[in-house]
């Protein structure tokens, strides 16, 4: 079946496994079944809607609205939502049932959760057991970590999103199970590697990419289980000790000549059309021991499951995007959910099922249209039924719902709190300011914060090229961003991590660094092109006009092995 987005007018195939899958997953209520149509947007569109709910970086000074205590909020002190410290909100202090109310069926279901949304108080950070990481978010099991996002079991960690199980990690994006490493992408299992893309159980690497089980390597792209390369070149270990020297401490200059030869080197060597390790009917790029997963992207351990990103352990569930640590089962049109089962059109919900339209709940079964409950059943707009009641009202307010072409879609743009540069809906879907008010969204201007002591900067071209000539000093003044000209400063645990891995001190600010590692992954789209070897049709993020020469998965494996 073929269909065109409503938002964006491109064309896009629903199959017939979608329609089979969207029956498996309606509802019943009171013994109907309430079918889940197809959806009225393409799956960029879809997934871009449900990231401008996800605020990750943006982070505010306030106080909270229970203790006038300040705290770190993803919420800015000038919006007219009532935040409470992370102890204060999971506390007994409140209860969100006092917020309860009838459901008006003269209104949308989205008038009344934006409603309902503005009345409940919200979680100031989404954290869970972090010591010593307060700047962090959707951050779990975190220890002396700083500016983390979408992290899980990290120590001594800084400026990392979609971190997990790593040790003294810097910078690092979509990194598993790493110690040790700077400048890390789509990478796992790795130790004491600098700026490595796409590799796994690499040892003491500096500058690789698309390199598996390689040790003691420098500028080296697609090489399996080698050892003492120079630009995928072979060394004697003598040689190589001897050679390496000049990359073992490395200045600005130093890593902007070894980016530009490795870059030479990748123009003449195959590049494989995804990342997709021990799985079976995959499509996507970093897939890891999964199975029939389409459009998948930064998920391990999944099955049957179709546009999910950034979502491990998930089982039958489409559209699903940062569902760790704990995968979904069965839910469709999720975000930022954890361990969730038989849900839809849900945002930050954890631990659960048959959870409909509900924002910020958490242990929860058998709620409709939700704000900020824990622990409840038979809810719907944080009101209190009986079973029965229940299952009779979620009935009529579905037919309301399908008059209004609100059914089996996402949360509206209007709920979400913050504006679209604020959400990472604008990482991997850049607007203009133009383009955002227009599709719905608002936007934030920025202001940054200045203080006495910014009087006083260094601009990032002007430090020392070398961590040898950086001062304990630099740690009292801002460092102004070669590239945007926003201001930042370097703390002490990240000088000493500098000093320990012979790094010199970046010129760019972290968002900036964010943005660049961001840019440089392949986008989480899919296209159809031909093996450039065997001329087999394949699904790649490297779209058709992309200079790089791209195999098949057999045709690369000829290659490299």
């Amino acid at each position: 079946m073929q269909k065109t987005c409503k938002q964006c007018g491109h064309p896009f195939e629903i199959t017939q496994a979608d329609l089979d899958f969207y029956d498996k997953i309606s509802p019943v209520f009171n013994g109907k079944k309430e079918l889940i149509p197809p959806p009225k947007r393409c799956p960029d569109c879809r997934q871009q809607q449900r990231l401008s709910f996800r605020n990750e970086r943006k982070l505010y000074h306030r106080t909270c609205d229970m203790t006038g205590k300040p705290i770190l909020s993803i919420y800015a002190p000038e919006t007219p939502f009532r935040v409470f410290d992370r102890d204060v909100w999971w506390g007994d202090e409140w209860d969100a049932l006092t917020f309860g109310r009838d459901y008006d069926f003269s209104k949308t279901m989205g008038q009344q959760l934006k409603e309902l949304y503005a009345a409940v108080p919200h979680v100031n950070l989404y954290n869970t057991n972090i010591e010593n990481s307060s700047f962090t978010n959707y951050a779990l099991n975190q220890k002396n970590c700083y500016l983390i996002f979408g992290a899980g079991d990290n120590e001594d960690c800084l400026y990392g999103k979609f971190v997990v199980y790593c040790k003294d990690c810097v910078d690092c994006l979509s990194v598993y199970s790493s110690e040790l490493c700077y400048e890390g992408v789509a990478s796992e299992q790795c130790y004491g590697c600098r700026f490595f893309t796409n590799c796994r159980n690499c040892r003491n690497c500096t500058m690789i990419e698309d390199c598996l089980g390689c040790t003691d390597c420098i500028g080296c792209f697609g090489l399996r289980s080698k050892q003492h390369h120079i630009f995928n070149k072979p060394y004697s270990a003598e040689e190589y000790r001897r050679l390496s020297r000049e990359f073992s401490s490395l200045s600005h200059t130093g890593i902007g000549r070894l980016r530009q030869k490795l870059a030479a080197l990748k123009e003449s060597l195959p590049h494989p059309h995804a990342h997709i390790y021990a799985s079976e009917n995959c499509t996507g790029d970093s897939v890891y021991n999964s199975k029939n997963c389409l459009n998948a992207f930064d998920c391990k351990n999944c099955e049957d499951c179709r546009h999910i990103y950034f979502s491990p352990k998930t089982i039958c569930t489409q559209d699903c995007a940062f569902c760790a640590p704990d995968g979904d089962r069965y839910c469709y049109s999720v975000c930022s959910t954890v361990d969730l089962e038989s849900s839809m059109a849900c945002f930050y919900v954890w631990y659960g099922s048959n959870v409909y339209y509900s924002l910020e709940c958490h242990h929860n079964n058998d709620i409709f249209g939700c704000v900020g409950l824990t622990n409840k059943r038979y809810c719907i707009l944080n009101k209190q039924y009986t079973k029965d009641e229940y299952e009779t009202l979620v009935a009529k307010i579905i037919e309301s719902m399908r008059a209004h072409d609100e059914w089996g879609e996402y949360l509206p743009a209007d709920i979400s709190p913050f504006a679209y540069n604020e959400s990472i809906a604008q990482e991997y879907f850049p607007l203009t300011k133009e383009s955002a008010e227009k599709g719905g969204w608002r936007w934030r201007d920025e202001r940054e914060a200045t203080s006495a002591k910014a009087e006083k900067k260094i601009p990032g071209h002007t430090l020392p090229d070398d961590i040898s000539g950086i001062p304990d000093d630099v740690l009292n003044w801002p460092i102004e961003c070669d590239a945007t000209q926003r201001r930042f400063q370097i703390v002490k645990q990240e000088l000493d991590f500098y000093r320990k891995m012979q790094l010199s001190v970046p010129h760019f600010h972290p968002d900036e660094r964010h943005r660049r590692r961001v840019t440089s992954r392949n986008p989480y789209r899919l296209w159809a092109r031909p093996c450039m070897k065997c001329g087999k049709e394949m699904q790649t993020t490297y779209a058709p006009d992309r200079p790089e020469t791209v195999y098949c998965e057999e045709c690369y494996l000829k290659e490299v092995y």
